[in-house]
């Protein structure tokens, strides 16, 4: 049976039911004496304190917050035994029904919009509020082109200790999870700033492709995903997503906090950058068109007044771009592509076990049946990622459809492989001449995790540890080999290989014995040891 819409809540008049649930309900309402339209928010659930004390820190958070991108709270009461939030009323559209319409929104537009969200959020950030469920639904667009988020019902004040400790306790997950953080996974407690910067990435993800990177379902499946930051690529799901868009979410949607961006106001200024708009532009007309109509609306650029000069930069800059694209092979791209085919090579180095940076991988290829030396081989470019195990390296070449080895090599070890390269035009979904767009490319992947293992020498000087004198007559030294002490020969000598640890015991009637480890990296083929013995007393 449906419940009664009532004809008034407290001094306000209900206009309209919008949503009935089991924690509680929305309704639009005139107040009474300003003659302006409401939204309150009813919590119908009793008996439960938490609820009521978070939805009463909703309130208290909200009335704090006072900027254009958040939606104003004017009241909060209550009435027997329910609690009641009155908010601004925003007439318009949610970001969640505004991409269900229109599928996917303009990468130009979707900026502005994203903008206008950060700008609000990153107010609240200064004021140490961090949301924790950023979400289209919880973004509202007025017909005027202005931008709101609301719902603060599970948001936190990060550093304080008050009421939030009970609210939300070590270990509790709040949020929905396709937009979560891999960290607030695990205690929603004590993430920061930096979740809602995660979730923002999925925001603008499903603006700009009307998907979201992972599913809805809280299964283990999909959390292992989102914690190891497996997604498909924005621009492999919707071609006409720019790189800068790109690159803004690939840095956003980091899995690990430290690697995103710090703060918005970061965001912001690429942002602001891009589109040449002032630090508190207002760009509430180009929103409000769009809502208007379907067409992407135009953004202003800054124009500069120095044409001439800004024309022969524009005339040298694609002058050095079409040399490049001509050196990348992207020109085959365009007007051979039932000749010419894409390979794009990836690489995934272990750091672990090697000096420094270390050499990058080399990558050859060339027709089968040629003589090997008929490959050229390229160093490939700096790491496209790094984590704190791993170098990613990746490139792409164009090359005459057809069977080729590849080869790619780094530290001795060589993986090789031989590929038929098929002509762009069978392998692009949407046949659209896109130079240097990865999906169209015959993938190949090669990992170098393991070093090959090499002969190990080691050179001993054991020392008096008073005198600092060389011992060696009477000196005995022995290996832990098979499970049990060896004696150290030229034999045991030759068994010992590099990327591995060995513990040696060394023996001498006038020291006391001693036990000592080495270990050394892949690389490390002769290790020169000093030891100390301690004389006996």
């Amino acid at each position: 049976m449906a419940t009664k819409t009532p004809d008034t809540i407290g001094k306000y008049k209900v206009i309209d039911r919008l949503a009935q649930g089991g924690m509680g309900a929305v309704y639009t309402a005139l107040h009474p004496t300003l003659e302006r339209t409401v939204i309150i928010k009813k919590l119908t659930l009793r008996g439960n304190a938490d609820i009521r004390e978070r939805f009463k820190r909703e309130a208290q958070i909200m009335m704090d917050l006072r900027n254009d991108a958040i939606v104003d709270v004017y009241d909060h009461f209550r009435e027997g035994s329910f609690y009641y939030i009155v908010l601004e009323y925003v007439d318009g559209v949610s970001l969640e029904g505004l991409i269900r319409a229109r599928r996917y929104l303009p990468d130009s537009v979707a900026l502005i919009i994203f903008r206008e969200v950060c700008r609000g959020l990153a107010y609240a950030h200064e004021r140490n509020v961090v949301h924790r469920d950023i979400k289209p639904a919880n973004i509202l667009i007025s017909s005027q082109g202005e931008v709101r988020i609301v719902d603060f019902g599970i948001a936190t004040i990060h550093g304080s200790e008050g009421n939030t400790s009970e609210l939300t306790r070590e270990g509790m997950t709040l949020g929905t999870p396709s937009y979560m953080a891999p960290e607030q996974f695990q205690s929603s407690r004590s993430v920061d700033r930096r979740a809602d910067i995660y979730s923002l990435g999925v925001v603008l993800y499903e603006m700009v492709t009307g998907k979201r990177p992972y599913p809805g379902t809280f299964s283990p499946e999909v959390i292992a995903r989102i914690q190891r930051g497996r997604y498909r690529a924005a621009w492999a799901v919707n071609p006409r997503v720019t790189p800068f868009t790109n690159r803004l979410i690939r840095r956003m949607l980091r899995p690990r906090p430290e690697r995103r961006f710090a703060d918005l106001y970061r965001v912001i200024t690429r942002i602001n950058t891009r589109f040449g708009v002032k630090a508190h532009g207002d760009n509430r007309e180009i929103i409000k068109r769009y809502l208007e109509d379907e067409s992407p609306a135009a953004i202003p650029r800054k124009r500069s007044r120095l044409i001439p000069a800004a024309t022969v930069v524009v005339v040298l800059l694609l002058a050095g771009a079409v040399s490049w694209g001509v050196s990348r092979g992207y020109h085959r791209e365009v007007f051979q592509p039932q000749e010419y085919g894409a390979v794009e090579v990836t690489a995934r180095v272990l750091k672990a076990g090697r000096s420094g940076e270390g050499p990058a991988p080399t990558v050859a290829f060339y027709p089968v049946g040629a003589d090997g030396g008929a490959g050229t081989a390229v160093l490939l470019p700096a790491p496209e990622d790094e984590t704190a195990r791993f170098r990613v390296y990746r490139t792409r070449r164009v090359v005459p459809a057809g069977e080729y080895w590849v080869e790619t090599s780094l530290d001795g070890t060589l993986h090789r492989r031989q590929v038929v390269v098929p002509p762009l035009v069978e392998t692009r979904e949407s046949g659209l001449p896109i130079p240097g767009r990865r999906e169209d490319a015959y993938r190949i992947s090669a990992e170098f995790l393991e070093m090959p293992e090499l002969p190990l020498a080691l050179t001993f000087h054991m020392r008096d540890a008073t005198t600092g004198r060389i011992v060696d007559e009477s000196l005995r030294v022995s290996v832990f080999l098979n499970d049990r002490m060896r004696p150290f020969t030229r034999f045991t000598a030759r068994t010992l290989r590099t990327g591995r640890e060995y513990r040696f015991r060394a023996e001498h009637p006038a020291y006391h014995p001693r036990i000592f480890t080495v270990t050394t990296k892949p690389t490390e083929s002769h290790v020169i040891l000093e030891v100390e013995l301690e004389p006996k007393e």
